[in-house]
């Protein structure tokens, strides 16, 4: 197992990829703290890592509440003592053009998507120097690199997001602590729920991809194990995009045939 005795944090670890990643992770052996407003589907997620032998707490959190922050990462050290992993992945979206977008929405996206990783890794790097190694993953987004209709807030504070994994990497040299992005594309979670289950644009968005179709939480669950282990030890202020290649490449309609 890659993760054998490692402690890791999953903020949003109740639902969708967050979900999948907490299973995952405890599946390669590690000790998994859910860090979730919505404590009852941690305590779903908590359950079925402890049917399959496996150990995990629920820590109710408000990402974006330093206080709140602090208690996650002290709730940790009580019942682990020690944090190897964290991966920032509690996120909220609203989708309205910018003159319907109100003062509130933007402050909550950029509260939850952006300030949240920050409070978090300022609540649980000191643990991972005394430690001396830790693995920080933040979650990014397709919007992290490009604008994206009716989501200026989630576009701004997902492209933040690449720029403080990447200051975080320089403040942490020499502390043996890697921190880096995934950025997922077109993901079917409820997240995205009402678009991957939608008659007209569904199918079609998920044949945009070069793979063509819709990622899966276990397409992302992946490369957090591989980031959180000792084989990303040289990789370090990066990204990965996870994204059926729809950044990399567009074709139209009759271009390739399928």
């Amino acid at each position: 197992m890659k993760l054998e005795n490692k402690v890791a944090i999953v903020t949003g670890g109740g639902k969708g990829i967050g979900a999948e990643i907490c299973l995952r992770l405890a599946k390669e052996g590690a000790k998994i703290v859910i860090a979730e407003m919505d404590v009852e589907s941690g305590k779903k997620i908590q359950n079925k890592i402890i049917e399959n032998k496996g150990e995990a707490i629920v820590v109710s959190t408000n990402v974006a509440d330093e206080i709140s922050a602090n208690n996650m990462a002290e709730a940790a050290i009580k019942k682990f003592n020690k944090i190897d992993i964290l991966i920032n992945n509690a996120g909220i979206r609203h989708i309205n053009n910018i003159l319907d977008h109100t003062k509130q929405q933007w402050d909550d996206m950029i509260s939850v998507n952006l300030t949240g990783p920050y409070l978090c890794c300022k609540a649980v790097i000191p643990h991972m120097i005394k430690n001396g190694k830790g693995k920080i993953i933040n979650f990014g987004s397709i919007a992290s690199f490009m604008g994206r209709p009716d989501r200026v807030a989630y576009v701004a504070a997902k492209t933040g997001v690449l720029g403080l994994t990447r200051a975080l990497a320089v403040d942490l040299t020499g502390k043996n602590i890697n921190v880096n992005t995934i950025c997922p594309g077109l993901i079917s979670t409820p997240f995205n729920q009402q678009f991957a289950e939608d008659p007209v644009h569904g199918e079609a968005w998920g044949k945009e991809t070069i793979v063509g179709r819709w990622g899966m939480p276990s397409d992302i669950s992946g490369a957090a194990v591989f980031l959180s282990s000792d084989d990303a030890d040289f990789i370090n202020g990066s990204e990965i995009k996870i994204d059926g290649g729809w950044l990399a490449a567009k074709t139209r309609k009759g271009e390739i045939e399928n």
